[in-house]
């Protein structure tokens, strides 16, 4: 059946597939705060919650018998000085906002966050996991199956179906306000625009996975704050590499 299917209606599939499966995670927790006795074990379903996006990628590959292929395709390129550089400043950019912020309100975020060394490098290890899982589907699949020659659209399409998808921890998990959210979609969408514009140039997973777990692990700051620098660092890095296209041109 897969593989009579167009890859239109494939990608239409993985991302029901995705909402369905990730939402069902969430559902007991739901029912608890709903006043309904659900067995201890059967809440720690959230945690599945990462996993179900990569879960139907290997289900859809392994269908289309085509495993070996896309995972070659998200590691085919190399690390070269150029991407480290653009983690790099990602890092830098990261703790010296989040430090900046720190000395604004008088409270040391990272102190606060991460308590020990032993924290620091737990968090760093759960987060560059977790991040590895979900690259493997949102870029290393859905943006690698949507057109190239069509690369800011869907580089924005993963945005959006990415920060929907983020929705049930938000709501369900974190019980946030409608403020809180429309900020964290702001910024999921200019995470996946720095994520797939890179994933674009340089093609490896691994890479992508690392910048992903650095936004995660340095940028502390309230959402408000890291939006505008983010923002910020994007549209320099934007006109910069337009500026070096250009020179290579001439």
């Amino acid at each position: 059946m897969m593989a009579g299917c167009t890859n239109k209606l494939k990608i239409k599939l993985w991302v029901y597939a995705v909402y369905i499966l990730s939402f069902i995670c969430y559902v007991p927790a739901l029912l608890e705060q709903n006043g309904i006795i659900i067995p201890y074990i059967v809440l720690y379903l959230k945690y599945l919650y990462v996993c179900i996006p990569a879960i139907v990628t290997i289900f859809l590959l392994i269908s289309e018998q085509n495993v070996k292929v896309y995972f070659s395709q998200m590691l085919s390129g190399k690390i070269t000085v150029k991407y480290i550089l653009i983690w790099a400043i990602c890092l830098g950019v990261g703790v010296l906002s989040s430090y900046c912020y720190s000395f604004i309100v008088g409270a040391d975020v990272f102190k606060n966050i991460y308590l020990t060394v032993t924290s620091l490098l737990t968090s760093c290890i759960y987060l560059l996991i977790t991040a590895i899982i979900e690259e493997i589907a949102w870029r290393g699949f859905l943006l690698e199956r949507l057109s190239f020659q069509k690369r800011i659209s869907s580089v924005i399409f993963v945005g959006v179906v990415w920060a929907v998808w983020h929705m049930p921890m938000w709501i369900i998990r974190n019980s946030l306000g409608i403020e809180q959210i429309v900020c964290l979609c702001i910024w999921t969408l200019l995470v996946s625009a720095v994520l797939g514009i890179t994933y674009y140039q340089c093609r490896n997973i691994l890479l992508i996975a690392i910048l992903h777990a650095t936004f995660n692990i340095c940028y502390l700051a309230p959402m408000q704050y890291n939006i505008v620098v983010l923002a910020i660092v994007f549209s320099v890095g934007t006109l910069f590499y337009k500026k070096l296209e250009k020179k290579s041109l001439i």
